[in-house]
């Protein structure tokens, strides 16, 4: 393959802070083995991630050429705060380049985590060669991962990607003690966080034909090729990294969103919920720490927008970003990438949920786990959403008799109203023998009840009642205890609930992917976020941004 060179940009800003740049590096990994070796001298030159941007952002080609090819820097999804839709912007940011470009042509990976689980990561690892033989290989290993890096891989079906890379850096409880008292490396941190970037690059990089490309040919489109001759070229690729929380959050520990960020030269897409003067006030705050560490800010996504004010959010954000974000020399402003209006269903917590804030499983129903409830709806006195129940059995039996097939309601009631318990049960096998769908659900608390108990004393639920529950199986009413809280706590608690995706519930990951999609200007995303190189018919490369 012909060594290809990047041409150095006269306007790149020094630096002197001696890392290794991984994004130089993974673009090293995109054009070929040969021009690696190359490259890999290069990054031994003190040049920083910010800088390398500057670099890749140059003028028009000046070389007349043959072909074009498109180098694309990972993309960064960062929010303003917490609970602002951060994850499903990044869902719909995987979902439309997977379809695009293919599932093995997309990387992610979320360098700083915080829930964690623990899976096996089957991915083959490679071995030391062994003397006289073969290099073995390992089946897999059980690695800590972030929850979120197993809901992407899983539902997206990303197995060129190993779980390890996906999420290189865990925070869990007493992390940040360690990494103060000086027990945890701060340059082996980020080092892991550069060496899981550039393997995923490595495994997302393929020379197969995107989507697109194959769309074209069929076509009979001329369009010249790469370095592969005409028709053909390096398939499209991206890397999507997740963030956690607002720009600064992991500062404490020397990895903060803005600063990964610039260690992996990625572009930032800030991701803030609707409003006008608090929103605006959240981007700036945020948009000052990505100036510090020299990112640059592709643009802006406004989430969980009223309906109503949907053209108006989109009208004065974009002028307070084109009034106060213009550069000094007449730098455009970030744009605003998309305005994503607002659908309840999203937050409606389902069972799962439920199961997660009290730390408990249901006693039957389980085939239900991922059954959606609009906990909120019932604030005006509506007979569905979420109900505590303090009256006498007749009128539950009432309530319940009341609501339409198929209604979704949370009764909540205290673990000595036995009456209740077997009420529910009953309304259940009652419709089941009608055919009558019944979707409701029902939590029975233990803890001490507002009517006379001290918080501290716990009611068990009655052997007796709990088996008669149980009887109902998989397939039965939802039912579940939650131990420690009197019933207005819990109805508290899973209304005020921020529910999370979960890797098991394909409807809600769906339902956010359909939701956003058309809401995300992508191809102006790819446009802020990529280069266009050139390639000489001397074997040259000349680099002009597309942003």
């Amino acid at each position: 393959m012909q060594r290809f060179l990047l041409r150095a940009s006269k306007n790149a800003r020094p630096s002197g802070n001696g890392r290794v740049v991984a994004h130089r590096a993974a673009a090293a990994i995109a054009v070929g083995p040969s021009a690696s070796t190359s490259t890999s001298r290069r990054n031994s030159s003190s040049s920083t991630l910010a800088a390398n941007n500057a670099q890749q952002r140059t003028g028009p080609p000046t070389t007349s050429t043959s072909a074009t090819a498109r180098h694309q820097r990972p993309i960064y999804v960062a929010a303003t705060r917490q609970h602002v839709g951060k994850t499903s912007v990044s869902l719909a940011l995987i979902s439309h380049f997977a379809s695009r470009y293919g599932a093995p042509n997309v990387g992610y990976m979320k360098a700083v985590g915080q829930q964690c689980l623990r899976v096996w990561d089957e991915r083959p690892v490679p071995q030391p060669q062994e003397e006289g033989g073969r290099g073995r290989e390992e089946e897999g290993r059980y690695v800590v991962i972030d929850k979120d890096v197993k809901l992407v891989r899983d539902h997206f079906r990303l197995d060129h990607l190993r779980y390890a890379d996906m999420s290189p850096i865990l925070i869990p409880r007493g992390y940040t003690k360690s990494y103060l008292d000086g027990e945890v490396d701060h340059g082996g941190q980020l080092a892991d966080i550069r060496r899981a970037y550039l393997n995923i690059v490595a495994a997302s990089t393929t020379t197969t034909m995107c989507n697109e490309d194959a769309n074209d040919d069929a076509a009979g489109s001329d369009d010249s090729g790469g370095e592969h001759g005409s028709g053909g070229r390096i398939a499209d690729r991206i890397t999507i990294c997740e963030g956690t929380g607002h720009a600064g959050v992991g500062s404490v520990v020397g990895a903060g969103n803005a600063r990964v960020a610039a260690e992996l030269g990625a572009d930032v897409v800030l991701v803030a919920n609707g409003g006008l003067g608090r929103a605006f006030d959240e981007l700036e705050l945020n948009r000052s720490l990505c100036l510090q560490y020299g990112v640059n800010i592709a643009g802006v996504i406004i989430n969980k927008v009223q309906p109503d004010k949907f053209d108006q959010t989109r009208t004065y954000l974009t002028k307070a970003i084109e009034q106060f974000w213009t550069g000094p020399n007449g730098e455009p402003a970030p744009p605003i990438l998309g305005v994503v209006p607002d659908r309840p269903y999203l937050g409606c917590p389902a069972l799962a949920d439920v199961e997660s804030a009290f730390g408990t499983t249901l006693l039957s129903g389980s085939d239900h786990r991922y059954r959606h409830y609009d906990v909120g709806s019932n604030v005006q006195g509506r007979n569905v959403g979420m109900s505590v129940i303090t009256t006498d059995l007749a009128a539950f039996l009432r309530t319940m008799q009341r609501q339409p097939d198929g209604a979704r309601t949370v009764f909540v009631c205290h673990s000595t109203r036995d009456d209740v318990v077997l009420g529910f049960l009953g309304e259940y096998r009652r419709r089941a023998r009608r055919n009558i769908p019944f979707e409701s659900a029902l939590v029975v608390c233990t803890g001490g009840d507002d009517g006379g108990y001290a918080r501290e004393d716990e009611v068990e639920l009655s052997a007796e009642v709990c088996e008669m529950i149980m009887d109902g199986g998989p397939s039965g009413p939802p039912i579940l205890v939650a131990g420690g809280c009197s019933p207005a706590d819990a109805a508290k608690r899973i209304r005020t609930m921020t529910p999370k995706f979960n890797a098991s519930d394909e409807r809600r990951v769906s339902r956010a992917t359909e939701h956003y999609s058309p809401y995300i200007d992508f191809d102006l995303l790819l446009e802020r976020t990529s280069t266009v190189t050139e390639v000489a018919a001397g074997g040259e490369v000349a680099t002009a941004a597309a942003s």
